[in-house]
């Protein structure tokens, strides 16, 4: 039974690392997702001031 509490403990640590390494991952994706649009929006009205000046 000991084995079996270890292996167990092991492999949610495993588990829960790997999560959280996937959240990490998904966040740094969107941030760098939504700071593309955000640059992309800054441009195209800057571009269309520009035009209309």
């Amino acid at each position: 039974m000991r084995i079996e509490n270890e292996m167990l403990s092991r492999f949610k640590s495993v588990e829960s690392d790997s999560i959280a390494l996937q959240e990490r991952t998904l966040s740094g994706e969107l941030d760098f997702f939504f700071d593309n649009v955000l640059d992309t929006v800054v441009d195209y009205f800057t571009e269309k001031e520009m035009l209309q000046a």
